[in-house]
């Protein structure tokens, strides 16, 4: 092992850029680009390293907050694990400051679908390119961002509404080509009525859950012979076809969620407890309930953090000015201990998107007419890190 001019020992190379490189977030990885040009190199243009800094990069919850004061909306991503919010995106201007502008539609391995400026767009904000989908203006709902394995692209599963019956009928869009492609209705009661009305407000406030090359629906309580029971829609990405799936629980407080394994996760919230319950073979309909967490705190909002221990977010109010500020807890998957307690203000609000930051090349970012962005507003300009205040001398109550 090579000595340092200190006289301590040098780490190998190899161990600095597969072991250390890869687990730093985009921003401070991009400033190593100037260690050495053989750095430059790998950091900007190896597919395996790119890939493999993607793959250790922590799966970040969303949150957007509008300030009317400076008419500024902006989209964070939550460091749990450190209590800061990561900057995303940023719009400025009246109707960003009344929060009409700037909302995230859907997100896939660092891949964020934006409502912004009046348009939609693909971005990847690590590496802060933009694209636009002029092709699903008008849609009804974007269902949801997902990679197209055999294919190596990635396509979008939206919904536009018949004019002449109003029935949702679903298309394809592969990202960077000028297809849009029609595969159908889904099955009753999902296609028409009520269900169709329902449907946008449905997916921003339960976004719909990429995994297993499937798209899976929130669970809703529906008739089934002389009962309702929690149905969910299902998408099969690899043939383009919907059918329906029984939830394993029911009840009013269902959270369904990718689990890092890939596999689909539902949690289960009833008095003071959470279930945690794992599909594990889709055509069989098989789930397993994998842990229990049980909570001391009254909460109305709870998001899965996503580590292996099966630790959850949630938001309850904070004492008797619960109006304007709240409380985020981490609570731990193992035993429901308060791993920290932050202040939040009500006009934070929690996405259930995700980022998984990637620095991998995509070749639509670079066609005619993307490079240099969608307009000359700003998104990623201005751009800070914020630090959540810790309030762990308050009651978590």
């Amino acid at each position: 092992m090579a000595e340092a001019a200190g006289g301590g020992p040098l780490l190998p190379e190899e161990l600095i850029i597969w072991e250390i490189l890869t687990r730093l977030p985009a921003k401070p990885l991009l400033r190593c680009r100037a260690v050495c040009l053989s750095w430059c190199r790998r950091l900007t243009s190896d597919a395996k390293f790119l890939l493999a800094h993607h793959r250790r990069q922590p799966s970040l919850p969303l949150l957007t907050e509008g300030d009317r004061s400076t008419e500024e909306r902006r989209i964070d991503a939550l460091d749990y694990r450190t209590g800061e919010r990561r900057p995303i995106a940023r719009t400025t201007g009246r109707t960003a400051a009344n929060g009409d502008d700037l909302n995230v539609l859907a997100s896939c391995e660092g891949l964020l679908i934006l409502l912004a400026n009046g348009g939609l767009q693909i971005c990847n904000p690590a590496t802060r390119q933009r694209a636009p989908l002029t092709l699903l203006h008008g849609a009804y709902c974007i269902s949801a961002l997902y990679p197209h394995i055999p294919s190596r692209s990635y396509r979008v599963l939206c919904c536009f509404e018949r004019a002449e019956d109003g029935h949702a009928v679903y298309h394809v869009h592969t990202v960077g080509s000028r297809e849009l492609r029609c595969v159908g209705e889904p099955p009753a009661p999902w296609a028409s009525g009520d269900m169709v009305m329902a449907m946008p407000m449905m997916v921003y406030l339960h976004p719909h859950v990429v995994a297993d090359s499937r798209i899976y629906w929130q669970p809703v309580k529906l008739p089934v012979g002389n009962g309702k029971v929690n149905n969910m829609l299902v998408f099969d990405t690899m043939t383009e076809s919907f059918q329906q799936l029984l939830s394993p629980v029911e009840g009013p407080f269902l959270e369904l969620f990718q689990m890092n394994s890939g596999a689909l996760g539902l949690y289960h919230c009833r008095s003071g407890k959470v279930d945690l319950w794992v599909l594990q073979d889709h055509g069989s309909w098989s789930w397993s309930m994998n842990h229990r967490i049980k909570l001391d705190v009254m909460f109305f909002s709870l998001l899965p953090v996503l580590d292996p221990e099966g630790d959850v977010l949630v938001l309850s109010k904070r004492g008797e000015t619960g109006i304007l500020w709240q409380h985020l807890h981490h609570i731990s998957g193992v035993n429901g201990s308060l791993l920290a307690l932050y202040q939040w203000s009500a006009y934070l609000k929690l996405s259930r998107h995700r980022l998984k930051e990637s620095l991998v090349h995509h070749d639509f970012f670079s066609m005619e007419g993307n490079e240099g962005g969608v307009d000359e507003k700003p998104l990623f300009d201005g751009l800070s890190t914020v630090a959540l205040l810790r309030d762990d001398n308050s009651e978590p109550h």
